[in-house]
């Protein structure tokens, strides 16, 4: 059984045992209201998936992945819903909730939801799109090494690269990412290195950018190696990150850009499909360029 295929059954597993725990707190109850059933029908399930989906998280890539206590407390938000919810039904809620407030909550929270599902949809949008062939470049977003190896997300990221290389004989590549305080080698370095002597990509074919330190100078000193903005260009980086990156992109200043992504890596990839929300609206306020 694969990663993909063993998180849907377990997923599904997680639902049911949620379900089945929601049924047997409602024959408890003495409240009879339907949309007070179906919402712990709904919260039960999803509170259980998010608690162990952080402790899957937190065994495969532990405190390091940002964010990751989103998930915990997106548990305990559903946890309180629950309690709320269950005394509620009982007569036993110990404050009254005023009608224009519960009016306020679920318009905000209809509203976010919506907005989140939007974003989503352009995020996996992005993820899933196929690049047009014979782009005049192709620039590889750095991910973190590991000495002076690349990193999994890194790893994905070059192998993507190389399979649109072969393809794609008159492309030239962009390696793009600077040397950090714990890297052996800058990562356009070991993009380069890993082209060439694990898939055989012809070095003349690649160009080198070691000044970046983010995807924001990634793309700003990529597109000064380039020199002309109309030039086709695809930006290879892992799926969920794809739409943020070209948004920067158009930022700075590309005209004709378009994604070429690789492999969401499994099980912490939802969490980064996720987790991108948040870079996007961070970037849609101009708060920051992305990570």
């Amino acid at each position: 059984m694969n990663i993909k295929t063993g998180m849907v059954v377990s997923s599904l597993f997680v639902f049911l045992i949620g379900f089945i725990i929601a049924h047997v707190c409602l024959s408890d109850t003495s409240g009879n209201g339907w949309f007070n059933k179906l919402r712990l029908y709904i919260y039960f399930p999803l509170t259980m998936w998010c608690l162990v989906y952080y402790l899957v998280c937190l065994c495969y890539a532990g405190y390091r992945l940002s964010l990751v206590w989103m998930w915990l407390l997106f548990a305990f938000f559903g946890a309180v819903r629950i309690t709320m919810i269950i005394m509620e039904m009982e007569g036993a809620l110990p404050f009254v909730i005023p009608v224009f407030l519960k009016v306020i909550y679920y318009i905000v929270f209809t509203v976010g939801t919506i907005f989140f599902l939007v974003v989503e949809h352009k995020v996996v949008d992005a993820m899933t799109a196929y690049p047009p062939s014979n782009l005049e470049y192709i620039v590889v977003l750095g991910a973190g090494l590991q000495g002076r190896q690349p990193s999994n997300p890194l790893k994905v990221r070059i192998k993507r690269a190389a399979e649109y290389m072969e393809e794609n004989p008159g492309t030239i590549l962009i390696a793009s990412g600077g040397q950090g305080p714990t890297e052996i080698i800058s990562e356009a370095e070991c993009i380069k290195e890993q082209l060439t002597d694990v898939y055989g990509i012809d070095p003349d074919r690649i160009i080198m950018e070691q000044k970046s330190t983010n995807t924001i100078e990634n793309l700003k000193y990529s597109l000064e190696i380039i020199g002309d903005p109309e030039q086709s260009v695809g930006i290879v980086s892992n799926g969920f990150h794809e739409y943020r990156a070209l948004l920067i992109a158009e930022q700075a200043g590309y005209k004709n850009v378009t994604p070429v992504p690789s492999t969401t890596l499994l099980p912490v990839g939802v969490h980064y499909i996720v987790r991108e929300f948040f870079g996007v609206v961070s970037l849609y306020l101009g708060l920051q360029g992305g990570v």
